[in-house]
């Protein structure tokens, strides 16, 4: 999950002094390294999962071709050695780029930028535990908490050049309420349709390859003469491979997730008025956005990576 752009109108020169402007540009240099080095991980997956996919339809439809009797021997016997290529090259993918360390490698990358997000905004905001006279000093602690639980992936992190994103400009509670909770009220809900969309395009690729697949098995049971049960074999092995795709990418899961994120935000916004607010009042607000962002945060990380260990 990469919701920075959906702060991007809450951008700006910082107005701290200038000890705590050097720490607080400490805190977003890394959370801006662990953001980029989760999205260069997520990047890495998603196409090694397309080229997952790609390979398994590849092997199955070339190994139904290698299997047509009316073809020249060398060609089956090259359609056959296609199929062994992508098969085993699909293998391999799966062993080596889709395995629980690479998936790891992105899930805690995440976990460590987006708890660092959060915690800069509760800085910004002057929200406990960052009331005091040693906030700054409190945000450090933090930093140190955080690279700490991400320690097996600081070589991510330090090899991974930060950005030129500005930290948010946010000082009001105002401001945050626009910026934070809306833009990312906003921002999820808009992410809960481009994944439920992702999730419904490969139901229907799957439900086109196993009807496919019926109406071939019932020509081959009527018509044997035509033999088709090759084909039948590759279309259901094309639709398993799609159902793979989809659980794997947990599109569905992920919308639903998001979805109910963005309904806790909008609860939470219509039920505050910044203008009346008293100061209390807006720290449990901002302390009540931030706890919705990580749980949901956690949450979703656990649908990609059911065994992780706490980031």
């Amino acid at each position: 999950m990469d919701a920075d752009t959906a702060d991007s109108n809450a951008t700006g020169p910082t107005a701290a002094k200038a000890g705590t402007d050097r720490q607080l540009e400490l805190v977003w240099r890394r959370h801006r390294q662990w953001s980029r080095a989760a999205n260069a991980a997520r990047a890495r997956l998603d196409r090694w999962r397309l080229w997952n996919l790609l390979l398994l339809v590849l092997g199955a439809l070339a190994g139904a071709m290698a299997a047509q009797t009316w073809l020249a021997s060398g060609t089956a016997t090259g359609f056959a050695i296609v199929a062994a290529a992508a098969l085993a090259l699909a293998g391999f993918i799966q062993a080596k780029a889709l395995n629980a360390n690479q998936t790891t490698r992105w899930t805690r990358a995440r976990a460590a930028s987006e708890t660092l997000k959060a915690e800069l905004y509760q800085y910004l905001l002057r929200v406990p535990p960052y009331a005091g006279e040693n906030r700054a000093q409190a945000l450090l602690a933090q930093l140190d908490i955080v690279q700490a639980r991400a320690h097996d992936r600081l070589v991510d992190q330090q090899t991974t050049p930060a950005d030129d994103h500005p930290a948010p400009s946010v000082r009001t509670f105002d401001d945050y309420v626009a910026h934070r909770a809306q833009d990312q009220a906003d921002w999820h809900r808009k992410k809960s349709g481009e994944h439920a969309r992702h999730a419904r395009r490969l139901r229907i690729c799957q439900l086109l390859a196993t009807g496919l697949g019926v109406i071939l098995s019932a020509i081959s049971g009527f018509v044997p003469s035509w033999r088709v049960s090759t084909w039948t074999a590759a279309a259901t092995t094309i639709a398993a491979a799609i159902g793979a795709h989809l659980a794997a990418t947990q599109h569905q899961r992920i919308a639903a997730a998001y979805a109910s994120t963005t309904e806790q935000l909008d609860q939470l916004i219509a039920d505050i008025d910044p203008t009346t607010a008293i100061v209390e009042r807006q720290a449990q607000f901002v302390a009540d956005v931030e706890r919705v962002l990580v749980a949901q945060n956690d949450g979703w990380m656990d649908l990609i990576s059911p065994t992780r260990t706490a980031p």
